[in-house]
Protein backbone atom coordinates (compact mmCIF):
# COMPACT_ATOMS: atom_id res chain seq x y z
CA UNK A 1 0.00 0.00 0.00
CA UNK A 2 1.32 3.21 -0.68
CA UNK A 3 2.11 6.08 1.72
CA UNK A 4 -1.20 7.91 2.50
CA UNK A 5 0.04 11.89 3.00
CA UNK A 6 -1.43 12.76 6.33
CA UNK A 7 -3.84 16.27 6.12
CA UNK A 8 -7.03 16.87 5.24
CA UNK A 9 -8.56 17.99 1.63
CA UNK A 10 -10.77 15.22 1.23
CA UNK A 11 -13.91 16.32 -0.80
CA UNK A 12 -17.31 14.05 -0.08
CA UNK A 13 -19.03 12.39 -2.78
CA UNK A 14 -21.43 11.25 -0.23
CA UNK A 15 -22.81 7.92 0.43
CA UNK A 16 -22.17 5.71 -2.89
CA UNK A 17 -23.85 2.30 -1.36
CA UNK A 18 -26.17 0.67 0.40
CA UNK A 19 -27.20 -2.98 1.22
CA UNK A 20 -28.97 -4.14 -1.46
CA UNK A 21 -31.92 -5.37 0.74
CA UNK A 22 -31.63 -9.53 -0.85
CA UNK A 23 -32.45 -12.04 1.74
CA UNK A 24 -28.41 -12.41 2.78
CA UNK A 25 -28.10 -8.36 2.72
CA UNK A 26 -31.00 -7.16 4.45
CA UNK A 27 -28.82 -4.49 5.59
CA UNK A 28 -25.30 -2.54 6.65
CA UNK A 29 -22.66 -1.83 3.88
CA UNK A 30 -19.70 -2.27 6.53
CA UNK A 31 -15.93 -2.05 6.72
CA UNK A 32 -15.22 -1.02 3.28
CA UNK A 33 -11.56 -2.49 2.11
CA UNK A 34 -11.00 -1.83 -1.13
CA UNK A 35 -8.44 -3.09 -3.49
CA UNK A 36 -6.98 -1.28 -6.66
CA UNK A 37 -7.09 -3.33 -9.83
CA UNK A 38 -6.08 -1.85 -13.27
CA UNK A 39 -9.23 -0.21 -14.63
CA UNK A 40 -11.62 -0.39 -11.34
CA UNK A 41 -11.21 0.14 -7.46
CA UNK A 42 -12.94 -3.58 -6.11
CA UNK A 43 -14.62 -2.54 -2.61
CA UNK A 44 -15.23 -5.71 -0.18
CA UNK A 45 -17.94 -4.96 2.53
CA UNK A 46 -19.77 -6.77 4.90
CA UNK A 47 -24.13 -6.91 4.50
CA UNK A 48 -25.92 -8.63 6.78
CA UNK A 49 -28.97 -11.19 6.77
CA UNK A 50 -32.36 -10.56 8.91
CA UNK A 51 -30.69 -12.20 11.41
CA UNK A 52 -27.36 -9.88 11.78
CA UNK A 53 -25.06 -12.34 10.40
CA UNK A 54 -22.49 -10.52 7.91
CA UNK A 55 -21.06 -11.56 4.70
CA UNK A 56 -18.47 -10.60 2.83
CA UNK A 57 -19.72 -8.79 -1.15
CA UNK A 58 -17.48 -6.82 -3.21
CA UNK A 59 -18.40 -3.61 -5.40
CA UNK A 60 -16.51 -2.13 -8.53
CA UNK A 61 -16.08 1.49 -8.64
CA UNK A 62 -14.87 3.37 -11.97
CA UNK A 63 -11.07 4.77 -10.96
CA UNK A 64 -11.85 8.28 -12.32
CA UNK A 65 -14.51 10.97 -11.08
CA UNK A 66 -17.12 10.51 -10.37
CA UNK A 67 -16.01 7.15 -9.21
CA UNK A 68 -19.13 5.88 -9.99
CA UNK A 69 -20.21 2.40 -8.58
CA UNK A 70 -20.33 -0.13 -12.10
CA UNK A 71 -21.10 -3.64 -10.48
CA UNK A 72 -21.51 -5.53 -7.34
CA UNK A 73 -21.54 -9.43 -6.51
CA UNK A 74 -24.84 -11.28 -6.44
CA UNK A 75 -23.23 -13.67 -4.04
CA UNK A 76 -20.85 -13.23 -0.60
CA UNK A 77 -17.02 -13.89 -1.75
CA UNK A 78 -16.84 -15.33 1.87
CA UNK A 79 -19.59 -16.46 3.79
CA UNK A 80 -19.55 -17.57 7.81
CA UNK A 81 -17.97 -20.26 8.74
CA UNK A 82 -19.20 -23.96 10.32
CA UNK A 83 -21.50 -24.29 13.64
CA UNK A 84 -19.29 -23.19 16.60
CA UNK A 85 -16.50 -21.87 14.60
CA UNK A 86 -15.20 -18.26 15.04
CA UNK A 87 -17.01 -17.19 12.90
CA UNK A 88 -19.87 -18.91 12.67
CA UNK A 89 -22.19 -15.22 13.25
CA UNK A 90 -20.76 -13.07 10.77
CA UNK A 91 -17.60 -12.18 8.56
CA UNK A 92 -16.67 -8.54 8.19
CA UNK A 93 -13.41 -7.52 5.96
CA UNK A 94 -10.26 -5.74 7.59
CA UNK A 95 -7.80 -5.57 4.43
CA UNK A 96 -7.22 -7.49 1.57
CA UNK A 97 -3.42 -8.39 0.73
CA UNK A 98 -1.10 -9.46 -2.14
CA UNK A 99 2.40 -10.66 -0.59
CA UNK A 100 4.47 -14.02 -1.45
CA UNK A 101 2.73 -14.53 -4.87
CA UNK A 102 -0.85 -14.80 -2.90
CA UNK A 103 -3.78 -13.08 -2.30
CA UNK A 104 -5.16 -12.58 0.99
CA UNK A 105 -8.55 -10.92 2.74
CA UNK A 106 -7.71 -10.82 6.59
CA UNK A 107 -10.98 -10.04 8.03
CA UNK A 108 -13.33 -10.19 11.53
CA UNK A 109 -14.92 -13.26 12.67
CA UNK A 110 -17.56 -13.45 15.25
CA UNK A 111 -19.45 -15.58 17.43
CA UNK A 112 -22.37 -15.04 19.41
CA UNK A 113 -22.24 -15.51 23.58
CA UNK A 114 -23.75 -14.85 26.50
CA UNK A 115 -25.17 -12.02 28.77
CA UNK A 116 -21.96 -11.46 30.29
CA UNK A 117 -19.81 -11.87 27.34
CA UNK A 118 -22.53 -11.51 24.11
CA UNK A 119 -20.00 -11.57 21.38
CA UNK A 120 -16.32 -12.68 20.21
CA UNK A 121 -14.22 -10.73 17.86
CA UNK A 122 -11.20 -12.63 15.88
CA UNK A 123 -8.96 -12.53 13.03
CA UNK A 124 -9.39 -14.93 10.08
CA UNK A 125 -7.79 -14.82 7.01
CA UNK A 126 -8.95 -16.78 3.51
CA UNK A 127 -6.89 -16.81 0.78
CA UNK A 128 -8.33 -16.71 -3.32
CA UNK A 129 -7.44 -18.89 -6.27
CA UNK A 130 -9.65 -16.94 -8.78
CA UNK A 131 -8.33 -13.72 -8.55
CA UNK A 132 -10.62 -12.36 -5.90
CA UNK A 133 -14.04 -13.84 -6.88
CA UNK A 134 -14.44 -16.13 -4.25
CA UNK A 135 -12.12 -16.98 -0.86
CA UNK A 136 -11.50 -19.65 1.39
CA UNK A 137 -10.71 -19.49 4.94
CA UNK A 138 -8.47 -20.86 7.03
CA UNK A 139 -10.16 -22.89 9.63
CA UNK A 140 -8.46 -21.02 12.89
CA UNK A 141 -7.79 -17.54 13.65
CA UNK A 142 -4.87 -15.98 12.37
CA UNK A 143 -4.63 -14.55 15.86
CA UNK A 144 -5.97 -17.00 18.37
CA UNK A 145 -7.08 -16.00 21.79
CA UNK A 146 -4.73 -15.55 24.58
CA UNK A 147 -4.43 -14.58 28.67
CA UNK A 148 -5.64 -10.54 28.44
CA UNK A 149 -6.73 -10.95 25.06
CA UNK A 150 -9.21 -13.74 25.88
CA UNK A 151 -12.53 -12.35 23.80
CA UNK A 152 -10.99 -9.59 21.02
CA UNK A 153 -8.22 -10.18 18.83
CA UNK A 154 -9.50 -8.08 15.92
CA UNK A 155 -9.53 -5.97 12.86
CA UNK A 156 -6.39 -6.68 11.73
CA UNK A 157 -3.81 -4.91 9.15
CA UNK A 158 -1.35 -5.77 7.99
CA UNK A 159 2.29 -3.69 6.72
CA UNK A 160 5.82 -4.79 5.11
CA UNK A 161 8.70 -2.19 6.96
CA UNK A 162 12.06 -2.23 6.19
CA UNK A 163 12.59 -4.74 9.74
CA UNK A 164 10.01 -6.94 8.59
CA UNK A 165 6.85 -7.23 8.62
CA UNK A 166 4.04 -5.24 11.51
CA UNK A 167 0.53 -6.51 12.57
CA UNK A 168 -1.98 -3.76 14.02
CA UNK A 169 -5.22 -4.86 15.78
CA UNK A 170 -7.56 -4.30 18.34
CA UNK A 171 -7.43 -6.58 21.57
CA UNK A 172 -9.19 -7.08 24.79
CA UNK A 173 -10.87 -9.39 27.30
CA UNK A 174 -13.93 -7.08 28.63
CA UNK A 175 -16.93 -5.85 28.83
CA UNK A 176 -18.53 -3.14 30.73
CA UNK A 177 -22.22 -2.28 31.20
CA UNK A 178 -23.79 1.25 29.94
CA UNK A 179 -26.64 3.35 31.35
CA UNK A 180 -29.31 1.44 29.54
CA UNK A 181 -27.82 -2.13 30.46
CA UNK A 182 -25.97 -2.86 27.04
CA UNK A 183 -22.81 -4.24 27.26
CA UNK A 184 -20.33 -2.52 25.30
CA UNK A 185 -16.49 -4.17 24.70
CA UNK A 186 -13.40 -2.59 26.07
CA UNK A 187 -10.27 -2.84 23.84
CA UNK A 188 -6.94 -1.83 23.12
CA UNK A 189 -5.12 -0.91 20.16
CA UNK A 190 -2.17 -3.44 19.99
CA UNK A 191 0.91 -4.66 17.62
CA UNK A 192 2.62 -7.76 16.59
CA UNK A 193 6.08 -8.00 15.03
CA UNK A 194 6.91 -11.06 12.43
CA UNK A 195 9.28 -12.23 9.54
CA UNK A 196 6.64 -13.38 7.48
CA UNK A 197 2.74 -11.86 6.75
CA UNK A 198 1.14 -15.39 7.31
CA UNK A 199 1.79 -16.16 10.95
CA UNK A 200 1.68 -14.32 13.80
CA UNK A 201 2.30 -16.06 17.53
CA UNK A 202 2.88 -14.51 20.73
CA UNK A 203 0.90 -11.92 22.82
CA UNK A 204 0.82 -8.39 21.18
CA UNK A 205 2.19 -5.10 22.59
CA UNK A 206 -0.51 -2.19 23.49
CA UNK A 207 0.33 0.31 21.67
CA UNK A 208 -2.88 2.91 22.84
CA UNK A 209 -5.78 2.24 25.30
CA UNK A 210 -8.70 3.95 25.65
CA UNK A 211 -9.28 6.81 27.95
CA UNK A 212 -11.86 5.63 30.29
CA UNK A 213 -12.14 8.09 32.20
CA UNK A 214 -12.66 10.16 29.10
CA UNK A 215 -15.43 8.43 28.05
CA UNK A 216 -13.46 6.35 24.68
CA UNK A 217 -14.23 2.41 25.24
CA UNK A 218 -12.02 1.31 22.58
CA UNK A 219 -10.73 1.59 19.27
CA UNK A 220 -11.83 0.45 15.83
CA UNK A 221 -10.09 -0.80 12.08
CA UNK A 222 -6.27 0.82 12.08
CA UNK A 223 -4.68 1.73 8.94
CA UNK A 224 -1.14 2.50 8.54
CA UNK A 225 -0.39 5.55 6.88
CA UNK A 226 2.94 5.54 6.48
CA UNK A 227 5.62 6.48 8.93
CA UNK A 228 4.09 6.14 12.47
CA UNK A 229 0.58 7.91 11.00
CA UNK A 230 -2.53 6.02 11.43
CA UNK A 231 -6.32 6.19 10.47
CA UNK A 232 -8.13 5.40 13.69
CA UNK A 233 -11.82 4.77 14.64
CA UNK A 234 -12.11 5.96 18.24
CA UNK A 235 -15.09 4.21 19.97
CA UNK A 236 -16.83 5.97 22.94
CA UNK A 237 -20.20 4.82 24.33
CA UNK A 238 -22.05 6.74 22.07
CA UNK A 239 -20.25 5.57 18.92
CA UNK A 240 -17.37 6.00 16.56
CA UNK A 241 -15.48 9.25 15.21
CA UNK A 242 -12.39 8.60 12.01
CA UNK A 243 -9.39 10.25 13.37
CA UNK A 244 -5.34 10.53 12.03
CA UNK A 245 -3.20 10.13 15.00
CA UNK A 246 -0.15 8.26 16.12
CA UNK A 247 0.36 5.54 18.72
CA UNK A 248 2.62 7.75 20.18
CA UNK A 249 0.98 8.77 24.13
CA UNK A 250 -0.37 11.65 23.99
CA UNK A 251 -0.29 12.26 20.35
CA UNK A 252 -3.25 14.70 18.28
CA UNK A 253 -6.17 13.74 16.91
CA UNK A 254 -7.40 15.21 14.22
CA UNK A 255 -10.68 14.24 12.78
CA UNK A 256 -10.49 12.92 9.20
CA UNK A 257 -14.14 13.96 7.36
CA UNK A 258 -14.40 17.91 8.28
CA UNK A 259 -17.15 20.61 7.75
CA UNK A 260 -20.98 19.55 7.30
CA UNK A 261 -22.18 16.02 7.49
CA UNK A 262 -25.30 14.38 5.58
CA UNK A 263 -28.39 12.34 7.41
CA UNK A 264 -26.59 9.36 6.51
CA UNK A 265 -23.58 10.06 8.69
CA UNK A 266 -25.00 12.55 11.45
CA UNK A 267 -23.73 10.98 14.32
CA UNK A 268 -20.72 8.86 13.48
CA UNK A 269 -18.09 8.10 10.85
CA UNK A 270 -15.73 5.55 11.26
CA UNK A 271 -13.87 2.18 9.58
CA UNK A 272 -12.06 4.87 7.28
CA UNK A 273 -10.45 2.39 3.79
CA UNK A 274 -8.12 5.02 2.10
CA UNK A 275 -6.23 3.83 -1.50
CA UNK A 276 -4.37 5.19 -4.15
CA UNK A 277 -5.85 5.28 -7.52
CA UNK A 278 -3.17 6.90 -9.97
CA UNK A 279 -3.55 10.63 -9.09
CA UNK A 280 -6.17 10.39 -6.72
CA UNK A 281 -6.63 9.40 -2.26
CA UNK A 282 -9.36 7.82 -1.82
CA UNK A 283 -11.43 7.10 1.54
CA UNK A 284 -13.99 4.54 1.67
CA UNK A 285 -16.07 4.84 5.17
CA UNK A 286 -19.04 4.16 6.97
CA UNK A 287 -21.25 6.66 8.48
CA UNK A 288 -24.61 5.95 11.60
CA UNK A 289 -25.02 2.40 12.82
CA UNK A 290 -21.83 1.12 12.29
CA UNK A 291 -22.18 1.22 8.89
CA UNK A 292 -26.22 0.53 8.79
CA UNK A 293 -26.64 3.73 6.74
CA UNK A 294 -24.32 2.67 4.01
CA UNK A 295 -20.76 3.34 2.77
CA UNK A 296 -19.60 6.68 1.74
CA UNK A 297 -16.37 8.10 -0.60
CA UNK A 298 -14.19 10.86 -0.23
CA UNK A 299 -11.34 11.82 -2.39
CA UNK A 300 -8.76 14.35 -3.29
CA UNK A 301 -5.61 14.80 -5.43
CA UNK A 302 -3.05 12.77 -4.20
Amino acid sequence: MPDIRPGGGWRKLGRVLEADGGPLARSHAMLPTPWVLPDRVRVFYAACDAGMRGRIFSADFAPTPPFRLLSRSAVPVLDVGPQGAFDCDGVNPSQIIEADGRLALLYIGWRRGGAEEPYTLFAGIAFSEDGGASFQRRDEPLLPPLPGERLFRTAPFIERRRDGWRLLYIGGERFLTDDSGKRLPVYSLMELRSDGPWSWTGPGRELLAPALEAGEIGFGRPVALGGERLMLSVRTRDGYELVETSAEPGAARRPVLEGPREAWEAHMTCFGAPCRVGPYDLLFYNGDGFGRTGMGLAWRDA
